[in-house]
């Protein structure tokens, strides 16, 4: 018994070492599967946000292109419209000088000068719809350059992070190879100790039943002998307290028995007179129907 105990010490500390181990590489082993997963899932999120970051690049550099290609026909619109002008206000001087002096008719000239007011009026706002077009294009193209630098840093910013994401994916990876095996080794170990202890258990179970199988035995044989004393003390008692009734009895029988005989004899005495009265009166009811039956007859 003593050494099943100790075994059972022996066992419950060992599986006690087994369990604190098993849980410690377990939390190890989740962490690094933690760290496993997230650094997966931020891989391919990373990997998501790129695509989008690099569609919506190429996406305003389309835009900034146009942009562009739009400025530059501007700007090649508005030194033709300028140039134009020139030669329109040269016209327009060649025009008055003649006027002035004299060497044209006056009415035709003044068609002249009227048709080239209107054409340089025209110019005037053709050149002031391309200035007004030609810097709203700067903003869209200084807007579009932004939002171009602004995608192109987080792209870098990506890259940057990527290699750390990479690098925790590689030893989360590395950990949960070398983790895994020690947990299901640890678990297997920790089961066997616990079957042990459970063995130990149930032999000292068993052990404890018989134990007290073998007292409630002893206890009811005692409790049988017990009874069995009580009783022939019981039947002791009656049969002593039966004799003394008997001794009494006999004692109270002897000290009556000249009474007895007394009343016996009266007895006797008067039952002959009750039989000798009962005679008597029947002879006199005999004689008394004797009579009558005489007294009849005559």
């Amino acid at each position: 018994m003593a050494s099943l105990e100790a075994l059972l010490k022996s066992h419950s500390m060992k599986k006690a070492a087994v369990s604190k181990l098993r849980k410690e590489v377990e939390n190890k082993l989740k962490e690094a599967v933690s760290k496993k997963r997230r650094s997966s899932s931020g891989l391919v999120a990373l990997e998501k946000k790129k695509e989008d970051l690099t569609r919506a690049r190429d996406h305003v550099a389309q835009l900034l292109n146009q942009h562009l290609s739009q400025k530059a026909s501007i700007e090649r619109l508005k030194i033709a419209a300028e140039e134009r002008l020139r030669h329109e206000q040269d016209a327009k001087d060649q025009a008055t000088q003649q006027s002035e002096y004299g060497s044209e008719d006056k009415n035709s000239v003044a068609e002249r000068l009227k048709y080239i007011d209107e054409k340089i009026a025209e110019l005037h706002s053709e050149l002031k719809e391309r200035e007004s077009g030609h810097a709203r294009l700067d903003k869209a193209i200084e807007s579009g350059e932004k939002e171009k630098a602004k995608i192109d840093g987080l792209l870098k910013k990506q890259g940057h992070t990527k290699p750390a994401l990479i690098e925790q994916l590689k030893s989360s990876t590395k950990a949960e190879s070398v983790l895994r095996p020690k947990f299901e080794s640890l678990l297997k170990l920790e089961a066997q100790a616990g079957n042990a202890l459970a063995a130990v258990q149930k032999k000292l179970a068993e052990i404890a039943a018989q134990r007290r199988k073998k007292m409630a035995a002893l206890a009811a044989a005692k409790r049988k002998r017990m009874a069995a004393l009580a009783a022939k003390k019981r039947k002791e008692n009656a049969r002593k307290l039966a004799l003394a009734k008997a001794r009494k009895a006999k004692a109270r029988k002897a000290k009556r028995k000249p009474a007895k005989h007394k009343t016996r004899s009266k007895k006797r005495s008067r039952k002959v007179t009750k039989v000798s009265k009962r005679k008597m009166t029947k002879t006199r009811t005999a004689k008394r129907k004797n009579t009558k039956k005489k007294s009849r007859k005559r």
